[in-house]
């Protein structure tokens, strides 16, 4: 238990106004990205389990890119800016919320680096205590995931009233990733393949396909309920 935390002095009313201003600018931009590039192709798509394999894929590359540049500008807007405005507001000293995941070597990496008062905690309140009593890394690790999954679908499954269960999958199909990149880097030394592996397991196919099965399956269930 931490019983005191490292305090700033006063609070920057001018810096907090030029990051809200930020902030504001960044998610019209993500607005505008989904209204003018994700919401035309994910309209103009099939179910990309059921339609066609060679158009899924289609679809799923041409929403590589925009939902690229959402995601990062959602990165830059929570977590640089939102909890840095947060923490200026509560004059909260320790503003260690990421690292340079995008240089992730490995996805262990990116997990380390890119939430961390999340990785802190899991580490801090379920890894550890899984060592402690007597579970090996490998086990301990794979409950992590498995709680990381479970809120990564909460957090879509309770807005969208939908539970599929496609975002516990994604999380939890990262474990084999997990062991894969660090073997690579382990055999291959000052290697960005596994780099390369997670920006193309993210970025070009996980996040477009997520986007395009939770949207057909909310779309389906909204006509079941029209109907």
């Amino acid at each position: 238990m931490q019983p005191s935390y490292p305090r700033t002095a006063f609070i920057r009313k001018g810096w907090v106004t030029r990051q809200l201003l930020k902030c504001v600018v960044f998610t019209g931009l993500m607005g505008f990205i989904i209204e003018q590039y994700i919401n035309p192709i994910v309209q103009n798509s099939k179910h990309p389990l059921k339609g066609n394999f060679l158009d899924a894929i289609e679809r799923v590359l041409k929403l590589s890119v925009p939902t690229l540049y959402v995601w990062l500008c959602m990165f830059y807007s929570f977590f640089h800016l939102w909890l840095n405005i947060l923490a200026e507001l509560l004059r909260f000293g320790d503003r260690e919320f990421y690292k340079d995941w995008w240089n992730a070597k490995t996805v262990e990496e990116y997990w380390r680096m890119w939430n961390m008062p999340v990785h802190k905690w899991i580490v801090r309140h379920i890894y550890f205590p899984c060592i402690r009593n007597g579970l090996s890394k490998g086990c301990a690790i794979l409950i992590a995931f498995l709680v990381s999954a479970v809120f990564h679908e909460l957090c879509i499954a309770v807005p969208c009233h939908i539970f599929k269960l496609w975002a516990f999958s994604g999380i939890m199909l990262q474990i084999p990733l997990l062991f894969l990149t660090k073997y690579l880097q382990d055999k291959f030394k000052n290697t960005m393949v596994g780099n390369m592996i997670f920006w193309f397991f993210f970025s070009i196919v996980g996040q477009p396909m997520c986007v395009l099965l939770y949207y057909h399956d909310v779309m389906n269930r909204q006509a079941q309920t029209n109907g």
